[in-house]
């Protein structure tokens, strides 16, 4: 299996309250802004166990066990324990950390709709139980392994963090996908009241909420066995998701619709902002991790960030991990709509998207020198 690596050495770093006194400001430094970053998507890089190709399905069809090495949209047979066997050639390539996409247990195959073809969710963002390893890639035992054996070697594994969405379980019980603003269809109480959620974000009051009535896009599921698949139990329920119809790239649906039909989490509701928090709070706890990457950041609400990021971090120095990174995702090519969530998000840093490709840009000369000046 062929291997593949992503070598990520930049991030955007911005101090909050320039003064007025000076045009320059002393450089901002990390502690991390010389690691080596080595990014990985198990499935995709090395095969150390073929005995959990199937994900411990019995059935050899690839769309009910994941596994089908031709077809580029399913799993090719990657795992921890085969980064766990290449750890010294990712070392030996001078990296410090290993980024590695969610490992988290996946909807193994879903289906977005008649005439589109299914898909495996061997990239972890799919998720199901957000407390196990998917059983593609092993299990918490290998995970743990992959931790302490990359540690022995002076590398820190970074967890990719997955906040914003789970799998696509939910189904639109009156037909509709189509984003419902709120300006014309207001979420409702329990009694049928409309109510604004900015006023309740993050607040024990949040109104009681019916999945019947509360809704622009009623929630139901199509099996019985769908209403209890989610781990942990409180992502079950279907009032701690948006209901909204599907999202778009900025504006509204940006923050409270689906992407590509994954259930979107209600995240200004303080439920979830304690239940997520709850869940990658254990993984630090249980695992000597060195960091998260965040997915997704700008589509949860900043309020869901500025409790959920100093959390974990006081678990991880509670767990004597002073240093532990945090970097989110912010997909933009505009470096001042990037730096805003390490302003209001509560960031520690952010990815630099428009550094990277105007770098790329340039040394492609696709762009004129002057694109990498506009920075």
């Amino acid at each position: 299996m062929r291997l593949a690596s992503l070598v990520v050495t930049l991030f955007l770093f911005n101090s909050a309250g320039c003064g007025a006194e000076s045009l320059f400001q002393p450089s901002v430094r990390s502690p991390h802004l010389g690691e080596i970053i080595y990014c990985l998507m198990p499935d995709r890089f090395y095969c150390g166990d073929p005995s959990n190709n199937r994900g411990g399905s019995s059935s050899t069809n690839p769309n009910v066990n994941g596994f089908d090495p031709s077809n580029q949209n399913f799993f090719h047979g990657g795992d921890l324990k085969g980064v766990t066997e290449k750890l010294d050639y990712i070392r030996d390539l001078g990296a410090t950390a290993i980024w590695m996409s969610p490992i988290f247990r996946n909807r193994t195959v879903q289906e977005f709709g008649p005439g589109k073809p299914p898909k495996a969710g061997y990239h972890g963002y799919w998720v199901l139980d957000f407390t196990n390893v998917d059983p593609h890639f092993g299990s918490k035992a290998d995970y743990g392994r992959l931790v302490s054996s990359a540690k022995d070697r002076g590398m820190g594994i970074i967890m990719d963090v997955v906040v914003n969405h789970t799998a696509h379980v939910i189904q639109p019980k009156n037909g509709v996908r189509e984003y419902q603003y709120k300006f014309s269809k207001p979420y409702r109480d329990a009694n049928g009241k409309p109510f604004d959620d900015r006023d309740y974000i993050n607040r024990e009051d949040f109104p009681k909420l019916d999945p019947e009535i509360s809704f622009p896009i009623p929630p139901t599921f199509a099996t019985e066995a769908d209403r209890h698949i989610k781990v942990p139990d409180w992502l079950n329920d279907p009032t701690v998701y948006h209901n909204r119809g599907e999202a778009s790239s900025s504006g509204e649906s940006a923050l409270y619709g689906s992407i590509s039909g994954l259930d979107d989490l209600f995240t200004e509701q303080l439920r979830v902002v304690r239940g997520m928090t709850a869940i990658y709070a254990n993984w630090i706890r249980e695992f000597d991790i060195a960091g998260f990457r965040v997915d997704t950041v700008k589509h949860v609400n900043s309020e869901f960030w500025q409790s959920f990021i100093p959390s974990v971090l006081q678990v991880a120095q509670q767990c004597g991990r002073k240093d532990f990174w945090i970097i989110g995702e912010v997909y933009s090519l505009d470096p001042a709509f990037i730096s805003e969530y390490v302003h209001r998000a509560a960031m520690p840093s952010v990815l630099d998207f428009g550094f990277q490709h105007a770098a790329v840009g340039f040394a492609s000369g696709a762009d004129a020198p002057g694109k990498m000046a506009e920075l």
